[in-house]
């Protein structure tokens, strides 16, 4: 069985249809599962628009749905979906379904038949796709370059040694799941390097699958930039418990 957590926000104008596509490809899959939802503190209608999915859905006994009432950050929510989970295995993706259902496919695909006991989207695999709005193409030349840039910080301070930290779309197996996300205490976006931080000091077995990425919407150049100051400090302090040890068991 595959537990898949939604982490929300501000998602008013497509949460309800896209809880309705994530539900028709769960129901069309070969592979039991069921969805978790966890709405982060959201202030616009987006918990409205979620418990009218699931009154009208109220049969489908697979969707479970965490209103948290104050805005954590993205991991506090995967961890909130993460504890209740009771699949074999556990993949969190964004709400906006930026990554397709094939990518999704593949991703648990390889979770399934491969040894690995995490399965990262890699966005900057040699075969993956991006698929451009030419409006965004500003934006996404500036966000490329800081996000490697970012990346390259990354591993120099942690030695991970991985392409691509940040996607949101990634996979475990049940027990993996709850040890890192047991472990994790950085709360926003950061949250990703972290567990892979903790997963690369248990000697956990990563693997790293293409995708074809999306970016079909008008973009903004301030939050990305803000994220990156903010992540920064988190880094920091990812090294400082890795230098101390926190992360092994």
């Amino acid at each position: 069985m595959i537990s898949y957590i939604l982490p929300v926000y501000q998602a008013e104008s497509f949460i309800y249809d896209n809880l309705n596509r994530f539900s028709r490809y769960c129901a069309e899959s070969e592979l039991s599962s069921e969805i978790i939802a966890v709405n982060d503190g959201s202030t616009d209608r987006t918990n409205d628009k979620i418990e009218t999915f699931l009154l009208e859905n109220k049969e489908n006994g697979s969707m479970k749905y965490i209103n948290l009432q104050k805005n954590r950050g993205k991991g506090y929510a995967i961890k909130k979906g993460v504890e209740v989970a009771t699949g074999d295995y556990v993949v969190f993706t964004d709400c906006d379904l930026q990554y397709s259902f094939e990518n999704i496919e593949s991703l648990v695909s390889a979770l399934i038949n491969d040894s690995s006991n995490v399965v990262l989207a890699n966005r900057m695999h040699k075969d993956s796709i991006y698929e451009i709005r030419s409006e965004n193409l500003t934006y996404i030349y500036i966000r490329h370059t800081a996000g490697r840039v970012y990346n390259w910080l990354i591993n120099l301070l942690t030695g991970l040694n991985i392409e691509d930290t940040q996607a949101g779309l990634k996979g475990f197996d049940r027990v993996t799941a709850k040890f890192l996300f047991e472990k994790m205490t950085i709360l926003g976006f950061a949250f990703d390097v972290e567990i892979l931080v903790c997963a690369k000091a248990n000697n956990i077995k990563i693997l790293s699958v293409p995708i074809t990425f999306n970016y079909d919407e008008q973009m903004s150049t301030v939050n990305f930039i803000k994220q990156i100051i903010v992540m920064s400090s988190d880094l920091l302090r990812i090294l400082i418990k890795r230098l101390t040890g926190y992360y092994r068991k």
